[in-house]
Formats: C-alpha cells, structure tokens, sequence
C-alpha cells in the first residue's frame, strides 16, 4: 500500500513529502508525470493586428506563448476531449489580448484574459519594449496541453531520493500554474490511471 507522510510545505510553491510502498520504477513514473504529463494552460495559437515592433510575429509569438498561465482544470479540457473537436470554444480554450503603444514595456501583466482563473502567473515578465508610435496588438488563444508536447506546458519539476528504509524522499516544485498541492494531486491520478490501464492489458 502506498504511504504518504510527512507532508510540508516549503515557500509556497514547493512540497517535500516521504512515499513508501513504491519501487523505483513507480517513483520515475512520478517524476516524469510531474514533468510532462500534468495538463496546463499555455497560449497555443496567436492572432496579430498589429506589430510594429522590432520583433517579428512569429517571435512575438513565442514569447507569448512562453508565459505561464494560472490553469482552473475544473472549467477547461484538452481540444482532443472537447466536444467542438478543437474548433476553439470556451470549454477548452481562453482568450487573451495585448494592445500596448510605446514608448512603453509589453509585459505579461498586459496580457488580458477573458477569465480571471487564466491570467499570467507573474505580471512583470518583459515581453518587448516599444519605441514612440509603435504598437502591439493582438489575441492570443490558450489551451490545456502537457509538457510532453511542449516545454511551455510544464506545470513543475520533481525529485526524489531513496531513504536507508527503502523509502523516497520526494520535492515538487510547482510553476505556478497549478498549486503545488493540485499539480501532486494530479500526478499521482495519472500515475494511477497508467497502472491501471497496463493491468487491463495485461
């Protein structure tokens, strides 16, 4: 039986736990779910109005796409689950919007959502700076993914070490699109829903 205990918190955004009742390879499974199989937010497509800036759409692009996002995994699902089939409607995707003129620092904090749940985890990350009369303008569209597809859906990272009593000593660390007690809570589902389906097959 699986044991979790000594459960604490660590600067808010960080858990260290001890698990027992796990081998090796389950505890890998862990880790690499934590890393890359967590479902988060990230902005998927971006649509440009306007971009005077020395920057490219195509890089704008990307660094809007890098900025993580706070992920309310009640409301959203994956577009491969959703009933629109990834047409892009509000049960698996969140619209953003930037519209900034210079002189002035695009930051993610310009970033407006049309859902308070899906907004950047840090407002100060600079984005491009704008020099008089040039402009931003855009609507970006943010969906559910996992690290596996992308980087910039990695909700978090995960170590451990093995105890003298054949026990782990477990750390995640959490991005901050998903509270550190949530992205545990969903790993160790995934986990569970692998074993389980590896046991039908078998």
């Amino acid at each position: 039986m699986i044991k979790v205990s000594n459960l604490e918190k660590v600067g808010g955004n960080s858990l260290v736990f001890d698990v027992s009742g796990v081998d090796v390879k389950t505890m890998n499974m862990f880790r690499r779910t934590v890393i890359a199989g967590v479902p988060s937010m990230a902005v998927e497509k971006v649509l440009v109005y306007d971009n005077s800036s020395i920057l490219n759409d195509e890089i704008l692009a990307h660094r809007i796409g890098l900025v993580p996002l706070t992920t309310d995994l009640k409301t959203y699902v994956s577009a491969s689950e959703c009933n629109c089939k990834g047409e892009g409607c509000g049960r698996c995707t969140c619209k953003l919007t930037v519209d900034v003129t210079g002189p002035a620092t695009v930051h993610s904090g310009d970033m407006k959502s049309a859902d308070d749940n899906v907004r950047p985890v840090h407002s100060k990350i600079q984005i491009i700076k704008l020099l008089a009369d040039q402009r931003v303008r855009l609507e970006a569209e943010a969906v559910i993914g996992t690290g596996r597809e992308h980087i910039k859906w990695q909700a978090g990272l995960a170590a451990y070490e093995m105890k003298d009593d054949g026990s782990f000593h477990v750390t995640v660390e959490s991005f901050g699109q998903l509270p550190v007690e949530e992205l545990v809570r969903s790993a160790f589902e995934v986990v569970e829903a692998r074993i389980s389906q590896l046991q039908e097959k078998d």
